[in-house]
């Protein structure tokens, strides 16, 4: 039985994963504010949707609730297809695309650098989280015997380990690198160098959080209920130590908004924290949201946007950065320049538009199920 709150947290994220993107223009403004809106308190979203992930592998793991062994190799046949094979056409569309207009010899089909791209995620710059996400399903058997672990061990002694442990390896990750890096072979270079694009650990917190939140729903749900004002309370927290180390960063240290997200993004101590405040506090509205369905006309309508939002969200995660680059080319086409107004609604028109497509391309794979299969895995 599919969780419509788990379910409205995908279009939360879309939200999220476009004002990422577009934020980047933000940085030309020179305005905090809207670059922290954009860059900074947006990027609950990727980790989000591991969390998302981590909830529905082991929802639909029936062997692991009454402990028995898991069939590998269905379970990874079920995965290729819905994710890997999608994750693979969307890439060969968007090198497609690249090499329609970009000058000859910047996009290269030859087997080695395609082989390359497809590896590292690196045919377009939002599609590393399939990456990853192909990883984190590799590995399962991994993740299921850690939860099962977990159990054993005790819950909350298992989690304060576990943020231990995401914050040393974050830290190692981005901070620590080796002096004698030039002098490893090519492919073992290749694979520091990208470790941010396929590496799992960076999101394994939030992904087993995903895992406990499905075996104890009916109690997170009546915790949430019960402490909307806590969790309310630790996201203002969490969202001052976010964007009160950015203020910090800029005016004592002299860092530009893009330093800034580069300093401060999901895998930073403090984008920690705000991630996981930001899952219990959204998940904390949408069961209000819910409980206040049938009696407020507002709150029916917000709750409807964002089941419509969230059903159309995978779509609109793989085709948003297509529409995006039409409207950077087209704004430079016509000397347009990029203002903190001009990028609020081009941030509202680029989800607005990336829903409309993504909606067309639905009725479309409703007709044509090679593609469907193709572009979907369903």
């Amino acid at each position: 039985m599919r969780n419509q709150i788990i379910d409205n947290l995908r279009g939360i994220c879309m939200l999220g994963v476009i004002a990422i993107h577009v934020g980047s223009s933000a940085a030309k403004t020179d305005n905090f504010t809207l670059y922290m809106f954009l860059e900074i308190l947006s990027r609950y979203s990727i980790p989000t949707f591991f969390f998302i992930s981590g909830y529905g592998l082991f929802l639909t793991d029936k062997a692991f609730l009454t402990g028995g062994a898991l069939d590998y190799k269905s379970f990874i046949f079920k995965r290729l297809k819905g994710a890997g094979l999608p994750y693979i056409a969307w890439s060969i569309l968007y090198l497609a695309y690249f090499d329609s207009y970009l000058p000859p010899g910047w996009i290269s089909w030859g087997k080695r650098d395609l082989a390359f791209a497809l590896w590292f995620g690196t045919c377009c710059y939002h599609l590393y989280f399939m990456v990853i996400l192909l990883w984190f399903y590799a590995f399962y058997p991994v993740w299921r015997k850690l939860l099962k672990i977990m159990q054993n061990v005790g819950w909350k002694t298992s989690f304060v380990l576990l943020f231990i442990f995401q914050l040393a390896f974050n830290y190692a990750s981005i901070n620590i690198s080796p002096t004698n890096l030039k002098m490893w072979p090519e492919f073992l270079r290749n694979m520091y160098n990208f470790r941010l694009n396929y590496v799992p650990f960076h999101y394994i917190f939030v992904f087993m959080a995903g895992g406990f939140v499905s075996l104890y729903w009916d109690e997170c749900k009546a915790w949430l209920k019960k402490n909307f004002t806590a969790s309310l309370a630790f996201f203002i927290l969490a969202v001052v130590l976010d964007v009160g180390s950015c203020w910090y960063y800029k005016a004592y240290k002299g860092y530009n908004l893009e330093a800034l997200a580069n300093t401060f993004h999901q895998l930073s101590p403090q984008g920690l924290v705000y991630t996981i405040a930001a899952i219990i506090f959204f998940s904390a509205c949408l069961v209000k949201l819910e409980d206040y369905e049938c009696t407020c006309k507002l709150s029916s309508f917000v709750n409807s946007f964002i089941i419509k939002l969230s059903g159309y969200a995978t779509l609109m995660y793989y085709c948003h950065p297509l529409l995006l680059d039409r409207l950077e080319l087209y704004s430079k086409w016509y000397g347009i320049v990029p203002t903190s107004k001009r990028i609020i609604a081009a941030y509202f028109l680029l989800v607005l538009a990336s829903f409309i497509l993504s909606y067309i391309l639905k009725q479309i794979f409703k007709h044509c199920k090679p593609l469907s299969i193709l572009f979907t895995g369903k």
